[in-house]
């Protein structure tokens, strides 16, 4: 239990009782998930960085931490902040995980496609008391996707570990969470609202694409587009999926097919396929025509004789 919570005090409640406990843990990406049996205990836990997230399934869990008191139960989901607590349980069956207060924040400003993330969100979540969902139907739904991610979790235990790192299946859980703390992500009228306070004039992801349109001749890779926009890097692969259906390099391999394209349409006097191809930030000649080809149907060098040849007619 303590590669999950740091436990300063367990014993349990009945103390002429013998003791047993069943639990185990399984890593998924970055997070790491202790699931637990346990008979009629009290536990003490440490504080520790960032947010911790308590699952029931079956009997009651008494939390207390500072001056609230919190009850896990069946289908019950807690967010506690990472101050000390202490835990008086009954014969319980529950999960528990460590939830990154950097990381939840800037899933949640890569899901609302903001520049920076709000101050209110950043308030909240170092300041928080606690969440417990509501009964409200998004947040039930929420919570029975995010229950579910748990059972994909965990019927990819006996995989390689290689491949439940590419599933990415702690990312699916870090954006369900951030769904349910961050209600601006529900709500479409509140995230109007929330967009309209912080961001002045146009949309952060709109200046990105413009960035990239006015330098599809230079190297753009992911690094670069990280710090030129403040996007996370998982940030950037979301948006684009979200708003666009592609990748960011799948984005900007397809900006610089079609503005090769026009150049090969109405080219200038002395251009060449690889001069276009160059100009529009390919390296190599041959991936250009591959590439092009692949995507018009037509080799560069056919569509600028066709050019020149129409020119000259």
């Amino acid at each position: 239990m303590r590669r999950i919570l740091p436990l300063s005090q367990i014993k349990p409640a009945e103390l002429d009782g013998s003791w047993w406990q069943f639990g185990a843990t399984s890593r998924f990406g970055s997070l790491m998930l202790g699931a637990w049996i346990l008979p009629p205990a009290h536990l003490v836990v440490a504080e520790q960085f960032g947010l911790s997230v308590f699952l029931g399934y079956d009997g009651e869990q008494d939390i207390h931490q500072a001056s609230r008191h919190w009850l896990c139960r069946p289908n019950t989901c807690l967010i506690l902040p990472g101050r000390p607590l202490s835990i008086e349980s009954s014969l319980f069956s529950g999960l528990a995980f460590h939830l990154d207060s950097h990381r939840i924040l800037q899933t949640a400003t890569g899901m609302a496609g903001l520049s920076q993330t709000p101050d209110p969100w950043v308030k909240s979540v170092h300041e928080t008391p606690g969440w417990e969902p509501s009964n409200e139907p998004a947040l039930a739904t929420l919570q029975a996707m995010l229950r579910q991610a748990m059972v994909m979790a965990e019927q990819q235990v006996g995989s390689s570990q290689s491949v439940v790192d590419r599933l990415q299946l702690d990312d699916l859980i870090y954006r369900l969470l951030a769904a349910m703390i961050f209600p601006e992500l529900r709500e479409e009228t509140s995230f109007e609202r929330l967009t309209q306070r912080i961001e002045a004039g146009r949309d952060s992801f709109d200046e990105l694409l413009d960035f990239i349109k006015a330098n599809l001749g230079e190297p753009l890779n992911l690094t670069q587009l990280e710090l030129h926009s403040h996007y996370s890097r998982r940030a950037l692969q979301y948006t684009f999926r979200e708003r666009l259906g592609c990748t960011p390099l799948q984005w900007i391999r397809n900006q610089r097919l079609d503005a090769a394209r026009l150049k090969l349409q109405n080219p200038a006097p002395g251009q060449s396929v690889a001069s276009i191809s160059a100009a529009c930030g390919y390296r190599t000649q041959s991936l250009f025509s591959v590439d092009f080809q692949q995507r018009f149907h037509i080799r560069p060098s056919q569509l600028l004789r066709e050019a020149r040849s129409s020119r000259s007619s």
